[in-house]
């Protein structure tokens, strides 16, 4: 049923959305929206294609540019050489790690090139970083909100479970004994792919613990908090280990059997569920 209601979903967003593009022609997603980058959120997808013309995702004047074409003195920030481009509805879509050289345009439309994607800047190879920005709402937008559907059937893995005590991480299997001296969050190994050779972030994650509802999130956009970045008002640290595992706080475990239930999707409504069982000894 959830399934069937972000499907929906996702219908009507196109239908109101068909002007958008994607920036590449035929391609290959490496990163997604949300996703750890060890003390913060990727704000944005990563792309390559055999392809390397970017194009703006809708027609839109040109806000902002840095290249190092121009300031050949000035050494690369992290995204490297990147365009900004004004759309309406207060819109901004942003383009990173450009290779050098440029053309400038002060309007572009969707057929235009508004560069080629390179490795400048903190990269660790050849590719886009695409961001889309609501500057009124000081928001960064998963870009799937307001994009043609990318395809992929390939449901995400609910991998392994782990406690961290101190420095440890203790993995936990089905029925699984541990004891605990306090309540400390649940962490999830989750793996998404397209193609199978990619390891991508989720676009909803639920956890139910002993028939308790403890978390129900979506990665749909990235506010700011209190001196932190937030997903849905949960901050970074709340949300994600140090190691990229995700993160469930606030769990209040029963002495014995416990029952967890997961659930995670990603944005095309791929979803895996895992139920299984701990037994816990509560010393405390």
């Amino acid at each position: 049923m959830n399934k069937q209601i972000l499907l929906i979903s996702l219908l009507i967003l196109a239908g109101f959305n068909l002007s958008f593009r994607w920036p590449l022609s035929d391609s290959i997603m490496t990163a997604t929206f949300g996703e750890s980058r060890a003390d913060h959120f990727h704000d944005g997808v990563d792309l390559i294609s055999t392809n390397s013309a970017v194009h703006p995702v809708a027609s839109g004047k040109l806000l902002f540019t840095w290249n190092r074409i121009y300031f050949p003195l000035e050494n690369y920030w992290g995204g490297g050489n990147y365009k900004i481009i004004n759309h309406e509805k207060n819109l901004l879509s942003v383009y990173m790690h450009l290779e050098d050289g440029d053309d400038l345009k002060p309007v572009y439309s969707e057929a235009d090139i508004l560069g080629y994607y390179g490795n400048t800047g903190h990269s660790f190879g050849k590719h886009i970083h695409f961001s889309l920005l609501d500057q009124e709402k000081k928001e960064s937008i998963n870009p799937f909100l307001n994009l043609p559907q990318f395809a992929d059937t390939k449901a995400p893995e609910i991998l392994y479970f782990y406690v961290r005590i101190g420095d440890k991480y203790a993995r936990l299997n089905e029925n699984s004994e541990i004891r605990l001296t306090q309540h400390y969050p649940l962490l999830i190994e989750i793996r998404d792919t397209v193609t199978g050779r990619e390891n991508l972030g989720i676009y909803k994650l639920k956890a139910v613990i002993n028939g308790k509802e403890i978390l129900n999130t979506e990665f749909s956009k990235i506010g700011t908090g209190e001196n932190c970045l937030t997903i849905q008002k949960i901050p970074f640290d709340n949300i994600f280990d140090e190691k990229g595992y995700y993160k469930v706080s606030g769990i209040q475990y029963q002495e014995g059997i416990n029952c967890i239930e997961i659930q995670a999707s990603d944005f095309n409504g791929n979803t895996s569920d895992k139920i299984f069982n701990i037994n816990i000894d509560l010393d405390m």
